[in-house]
């Protein structure tokens, strides 16, 4: 399996919270705009532990709560930052045990990707 570096995006710092993840260039509505391989943290479910808590996603996602473990994005995964109204999501490539960061919409040059990050 290979994974590329995406050249849709760049980091800089964010004018809502620390570093962010920006376009590139203009991406569009399906875009996988990035893909990134997962560390599993071996934590268990039930485990209480703030670990890395503020980088860290279940996995799979979108799995209605039934998540097998909790893992680090590599890539820029871990710095795309929050928005109630995102313009990406991520879900979990169980084939190929990635994320991909998506587009919902199109994005412009220079404009920040947001996820949401869940409750």
């Amino acid at each position: 399996m290979k994974i590329y570096p995406s050249h849709k995006i760049y980091i800089t710092k964010s004018p809502i919270h620390g570093f962010g993840v920006f376009a590139n260039q203009t991406i569009y509505e399906g875009d996988i705009i990035e893909e990134t391989p997962i560390c599993d943290l071996g934590i268990e479910k039930g485990q209480s532990t703030s670990l890395m808590i503020d980088y860290r996603f279940n996995w799979p996602q979108g799995s209605g709560g039934n998540w097998d473990k909790q893992v680090l994005a590599w890539g820029y995964g871990s710095l795309y930052n929050h928005s109630e109204s995102p313009n990406a999501f991520w879900r979990s490539n169980l084939e190929r045990g990635t994320f991909e960061f998506v587009a919902n919409k199109t994005i412009e040059a220079d404009d920040e990707i947001f996820v949401y990050y869940g409750n």
